[in-house]
């Protein structure tokens, strides 16, 4: 299975959200990693056909998924940035009601939203009402809903947004082992969930694709171009404007250790390291990822 972008371009007003993106993917996960307003959710939104773009096309095996149509949405599956629910359904009612929508009845439908229950960990809640849900239940529910029809496409907008570290791991790993057979899109600004989930990464910065390859590939970018270096703390606020600055570790005697992304030497003192993904991101961003500023 084949998705292929050409020239595909969204306009709102003078500003373009996508700039030209000329893209093919094939089965397996490919991470769409970008800043908050990169185009990503735009680009997301043309592939899941809800958006139409200025300019482009968007194929599928080499016809375009506006003239597949209802064929195309019986293979998709979406996750959207922002997702929605009502309140007043039953978790396992709200399935059903998915199920519905998306062409699925009877025996295997009552199966499926089972199956997906327990694959996110909602089975003992399933009759409680969504509006009683934590931001990650309901989060979860959403990532219910975008396999019930077990699809071929998934596309997946900021899908860990509200999920702890244990549940963001245990989407992971189901992720992991649906990505063989699939093309799963996978759409975040947080590096950590894709390091070693992602076959392909793609860096989109103002509505373009910066960068593309393996996180292994990606992370050459930086290779020295990445700096540690103790400091005293009272020069940290001057360092952090003048430089990209990702992990900062206390030291001893007032001193911390900064950890610079640069093109030349920050300092005298300063010692090549070996890069990580996130510095591939604050290379490209010039901010740390959301993972990176928890450290």
């Amino acid at each position: 299975m084949e998705i292929k972008y050409s020239e595909i371009t969204k306009k709102y007003g003078d500003k373009k959200a996508v700039d030209g993106v000329n893209l093919t993917l094939n089965n397996g996960v490919c991470a769409l990693l970008g800043a908050n307003g990169s185009g990503k959710t735009t680009l997301m939104r043309i592939t899941a056909g809800i958006l139409d773009a200025t300019e482009g096309s968007v194929s599928l095996d080499g016809r375009n998924i506006k003239a597949l149509d209802s064929s195309y949405r019986n293979i998709l599956g979406y996750l959207p940035q922002n997702f929605g629910c009502y309140k007043d359904f039953k978790a396992k009612d709200f399935l059903m009601y998915m199920c519905a929508l998306k062409g699925i009845d009877g025996d295997f439908a009552k199966k499926r939203c089972k199956e997906m229950l327990e694959e996110v960990g909602l089975t003992e809640v399933q009759n409680k009402k969504i509006g009683s849900f934590s931001g990650g239940m309901k989060q979860r529910l959403g990532i219910a809903q975008s396999l019930l029809n077990e699809p071929s496409v998934l596309i997946l907008d900021e899908p860990t947004a509200g999920l702890d570290p244990k549940e963001r791991i245990r989407f992971r790993n189901m992720l992991c082992a649906l990505s063989k057979e699939r093309i799963i899109i996978y759409a975040t600004h947080i590096v950590s969930d894709i390091t070693f989930l992602a076959d392909r990464v793609l860096i989109m910065k103002d509505g373009k694709i910066v960068a593309d390859g393996s996180p292994e590939e990606l992370i050459e970018i930086a290779v020295g171009k990445v700096w540690s270096v103790n400091v005293e703390r009272s020069e940290l606020s001057r360092i952090q404007a003048r430089y990209s600055v990702g992990t900062i570790k206390d030291g001893d005697n007032g001193f911390v250790n900064v950890r610079i992304v640069s093109e030349g030497k920050p300092f005298e003192e300063a010692v090549n390291v070996k890069p990580e993904l996130d510095d591939v991101y604050l290379y490209f961003f010039g901010e740390v990822s959301e993972d990176a500023e928890a450290d």
